[in-house]
């Protein structure tokens, strides 16, 4: 093993803070490696290429710092003294709002466990969230609204409204499509309220995986779901959870219907399946980010290289990057198709929202851009894959109740058991949420 750097990890049993050694094999796959005083040496590949890893970390962006004035002072380690700390070394750039606990689906790869909560929040304290993001990270940045399925909640016009009249701009819905395609006029209120798009749960374009995935086949739905949109005129970003042997042999087919409805469909975030849950192993393989890239460039043809995707720069390097499709005659090409790394510096704006770098960059060159397609692909971190110097980077956060934001990743973790580092909102007691949701409005 070569080392080639080192950092903070977990262990996934008792999730005991690690020194961590990055290092790559003979065969130029990179691992991460620690060693737990009572539960042993654990191993994750986190990266299938050596040189391609080196080059991404090479490509780390200025960091903009969060407002200090919005920082929570803790005397706690990460990843237990979230929200947002003194540690911390970038903005949120994204921030959810998880309205629900309840969904109508039950997927079996689902991290939120929603058969086990039935919970919302209350619609008065909805607007503390809102007051909590626009305090800590402002209001142009952008909003999710995600569960659960926020769209069992009659109320989301209400909600989707509530954030428009603070100023948030951009508020997007998280959904698995369902309500919106089956209810005619749903979709309608949503946008009259000022909802700025969908994230678009579409795991492939054939009808198997949605079995295995979602535990029914619900391509049609997913079809119908975008028809909808393309009538009432909302925005799409397709997010596909990519698991291998199940749809990762979709990638490049579902980049060609994103081509095919780009009149709809304005991205693909493309997100490997990570770990939230009980599990157990020693030598992990997961799908990395790295494996997507390349299994892109292979199933598009060569419409995207590897070299073609970039970092994002809102986050540490390995967590987000992408690129944007843009018309070229009757084909489209990849804005940063032979970008250097100075001219990207001299591009790239730190304040443009998450996602919508590609876009700033075509706009700063002076290109006129009709229509383009924009391609992410994010890398969650679970107990095996959490970096903390990366999560410390981390620019998607989740609202609590007391108003602190959590990194994603950190929100989501869980211990190889199952149990859940921060409960759903902060809150301590899921028994009785309207009465811990009371309770916490009181201390807040």
């Amino acid at each position: 093993m070569t080392l080639l750097h080192t950092s903070r990890a977990l262990c996934p049993e008792c999730l005991s803070v690690l020194p961590a050694q990055i290092s790559s094999d003979e065969q130029g796959k990179v691992w991460m490696t620690r060693s737990c005083q009572d539960h042993g040496r654990i191993e994750t590949m986190i990266w299938p290429d050596a040189d391609h890893y080196l080059r991404m970390t090479s490509l780390a962006f200025p960091r903009v710092q969060p407002d200090q004035r919005a920082l929570h002072a803790t005397g706690k380690a990460c990843p237990t003294g979230c929200g947002i700390c003194h540690r911390h070394q970038r903005k949120p750039t994204l921030v959810e709002i998880e309205v629900t606990q309840r969904c109508n689906l039950r997927c079996p790869v689902c991290f939120m466990s929603a058969e086990n909560n039935n919970a919302d929040i209350p619609l008065e304290r909805i607007a503390d969230l809102y007051e909590a993001i626009a305090r800590t990270a402002g209001i142009e940045t952008g909003v999710q609204l995600t569960g659960g399925e926020p769209t069992v909640r009659s109320d989301l016009p209400q909600i989707i409204r509530m954030g428009r009249e603070r100023g948030f701009r951009g508020i997007e819905v998280n959904t698995n499509g369902l309500v919106i395609a089956q209810d005619n006029g749903y979709l309608e209120s949503l946008a009259e309220a000022g909802m700025t798009g969908i994230y678009l749960q579409f795991d492939a374009v054939t009808s198997e995986p949605y079995r295995i995935i979602r535990g029914a086949d619900l391509l049609a739905v997913k079809l119908r779901a975008i028809q909808r949109c393309r009538e009432v005129g909302v925005q799409v970003v397709l997010a596909m959870t990519i698991i291998s042997g199940t749809n990762s042999n979709e990638l490049g087919a579902v980049i060609d219907f994103a081509l095919e409805n780009i009149d709809v469909i304005a991205g693909v975030a493309l997100q490997p399946a990570f770990t939230s849950g009980r599990f157990e192993a020693r030598r992990i393989v997961p799908l990395t980010m790295g494996d997507v890239i390349f299994m892109l460039e292979e199933q598009t043809k060569g419409l995207i290289r590897a070299d073609d995707i970039w970092p994002l720069g809102c986050s540490h390097p390995l967590c987000d990057t992408g690129t944007l499709l843009v018309p070229d005659g009757s084909a489209y090409v990849p804005v940063t198709r032979d970008l250097t790394r100075e001219e990207y510096l001299s591009l790239y704006d730190p304040s443009s929202p998450q996602g919508s770098v590609f876009s700033d960059i075509v706009a700063r060159k002076n290109m006129s851009l009709s229509r383009g397609l924009s391609i992410i692909i994010m890398n969650y971190m679970d107990a095996y894959t959490m970096d903390l110097e990366r999560m410390e980077e981390c620019s998607m956060f989740v609202t609590m109740a007391d108003g602190r934001l959590i990194p994603f990743c950190s929100y989501q973790l869980t211990d190889c058991s199952g149990r859940r580092v921060y409960p759903a909102w902060g809150l301590p007691d899921k028994t009785d949420t309207g009465s811990s949701w009371r309770e916490q409005g009181s201390k807040s």
